[in-house]
């Protein structure tokens, strides 16, 4: 945070320093001052809104969330600003839609230093503070802990280079943070988040578990995520804090299960990834039980636990935030949710995905924009018509969304593993989504990601072939999709990759060579370009894919490591 940030906030907290303050939590008005001393913040990613037994999903698959949601405000009408971990992340800490912080896709960019955000604020104002995160998607590096005295990420013990520490379990999240709530000073106020990951592909529950949703693999992630989230909350009874504490829980991002064509999430922006389930419970128990229809987003999360706090959300931000407080269940009237999603665009060359969706219905803008009336078709089944008029509304509202001040993008530290871990997770390939990318109404020429399904489809049965090991199969799919759309640089990755392990070495170098002007430069392409020639017997060439790849990601171990092989002895 900038000098001139910290005296505002400091001004803030001392005018409504609510952590430092002895409230026993009583009942304060909406929008008065403080109704509660701490926060606890539970984010459940790859979560849908129909996932929950009081949503959609089969009686007793979420019994710990169900009993949560009797004393909450359940919001039926949130989105998400992204289908993806870390921007989505982003706006829950901030309060800022995913143009205004910065944070546009998985693993590329990092929360600039400038953001204000929610552990930051509380901990000025004398909140103990601490994270425990789930996946390397949020590892520190991603800028994310900025203001937790305490960011439990997935640490790499001493000499454990080149192994993957991609993810763990809900069980370990839970009770490290159990540990550090139990070992606070009961009179210490705290803000606390904990992200859980299971219902992420690949699913596999524990038998019991799957074994409660009927047998669906996914849904048994989703009641093994809410067995810890009970196991969580009765910690804060047990302790006494439960009576003064707001706790908030909310998915940053649904999951496809092969609706629309998709099978997991990012590329569309459908409600099946971008509806998300959001639980507010107030200290008071005031609202309990309300079933809120009113729009509301993952950006409501930074205002909505500073208001909680007696703090102003407002204070220090450039702009003002994005969201509104969610203390009670209406919400403004003519209130609409951005979101977006530039992973096609970064990843496959296709136009990106803006949308606003109100009470009238859902609008997503690409090259071939949609509009549902998701009060008649909540399953987004068929797009509506419209008069230009209307869709011209909705355009303006994507524009003055985008319109405030943003922050000044940051890219994140070059880091071979973290690219490789963000991989194994399903996230494909890194892009550079740091440098200026096209306006959410921008005309781009690029066709529409919901127009390009079958290229999707044969994409992911093509990453499929090659992980059973039949590279020979994935060549011949990655081929014809390539000569359709040869700005798919996932596709470009892979048949490289495929080519690789069937040491076709010309056909890698032709491949590559293609690739390498499309995006940000890759360390991985030059090194896999570097050993194509190598195998060749074109050393010199070689050698300066490997020192590109050394000036994109001086941590490189294979790029360092083929370098003074060729060195020889000294």
């Amino acid at each position: 945070m900038n000098p001139t940030t910290r005296l505002l906030v400091a001004l803030a907290v001392a005018s409504s320093a609510a952590c430092s303050r002895s409230e026993d939590g009583a009942a304060a008005p909406d929008g008065g001052d403080a109704l509660a001393r701490s926060a606890l913040l539970v984010t459940l990613d790859t979560t849908r809104w129909d996932a929950l037994s009081t949503t959609g999903a089969p009686p007793g698959v979420t019994p710990a969330l169900d009993a949560l949601a009797a004393e909450s405000i359940q919001f039926l009408q949130a989105r998400t600003t992204a289908p993806l971990t870390a921007p989505a992340h982003a706006s829950m800490l901030t309060g800022l839609i995913p143009p205004r912080h910065g944070v546009r896709d998985n693993g590329s960019a990092r929360l600039p230093a400038a953001a204000v955000t929610l552990a930051e604020r509380l901990r000025e104002a004398g909140c103990a503070t601490a994270a425990f995160v789930a996946a390397a998607v949020l590892d520190a590096r991603y800028g994310l802990d900025q203001g937790f005295d305490r960011y439990d990420d997935l640490e790499r013990p001493a000499g454990a280079e080149g192994q993957h520490f991609l993810e763990r379990d809900a069980a370990a999240v839970v009770e490290a943070a159990r540990t550090w709530l139990a070992g606070l000073p009961a009179e210490r106020p705290f803000f606390l988040w904990v992200h859980l990951f299971d219902p992420h592909a690949p699913y596999a529950p524990p038998p019991e578990f799957l074994e409660r949703a009927g047998g669906h693999a996914y849904l048994g992630e989703v009641a093994y995520a809410d067995h810890h989230v009970g196991r969580l909350l009765a910690e804060l009874r047990a302790l006494g804090r439960d009576a003064e504490t707001l706790v908030v829980v909310v998915a940053d991002h649904g999951e496809g299960l092969g609706q629309h064509g998709e099978g997991t999430h990012a590329s569309l922006a459908y409600d099946s990834t971008v509806r998300v389930p959001l639980l507010v419970r107030r200290p008071d128990r005031r609202h309990a039980g309300t079933r809120a229809e009113g729009i509301a987003s993952v950006v409501d999360v930074f205002p909505t636990v500073l208001a909680a706090l007696g703090l102003d959300p407002a204070a220090g931000v450039a702009g003002g935030v994005d969201g509104s407080s969610l203390l009670a269940p209406q919400v403004p009237a003519g209130r609409g949710a951005y979101f977006e999603t530039y992973y096609g665009h970064l990843h496959f060359g296709w136009s990106p995905v803006a949308g606003w969706a109100d009470a009238r219905g859902k609008y997503v803008h690409s090259s071939a924009p949609l509009l549902f009336r998701t009060d008649r078709d909540p399953q987004e089944n068929a797009p509506a018509a419209a008069p230009a008029e209307e869709l011209a509304a909705y355009r303006r509202a994507l524009e003055a969304a985008v319109a405030r001040p943003a922050l000044e993008p940051e890219r994140a530290a070059a880091d071979a593993s973290a690219a490789a871990e963000l991989r194994a997770l399903g996230y494909a390939g890194v892009a550079d989504a740091t440098d200026a990318l096209p306006g959410p109404t921008e005309d781009t020429g690029l066709p529409a990601p919901h127009e390009r399904l079958e290229e999707l489809a044969a994409y992911q049965r093509a990453r499929a072939l090659a992980s059973e090991g039949r590279h020979e199969e994935a060549c011949a799919v990655l081929r014809p999709l390539l000569a359709d759309n040869p700005r798919n640089l996932y596709a470009y990755d892979q048949l490289g990759a495929s080519l690789a392990k069937l040491a076709r070495w010309d056909e890698v170098v032709e491949v590559l060579t293609r690739r390498l002007p499309l995006g940000r430069p890759q360390a991985a392409t030059h090194v896999n370009l570097g050993a194509a020639l190598e195998s060749l017997g074109r050393a010199q060439e070689a050698e300066a894919h490997y020192r590109r790849a050394l000036e994109l990601d001086p941590g490189h171990p294979t790029a360092r490591a083929n370098l003074e092989r060729l060195a020889g002895p000294r």
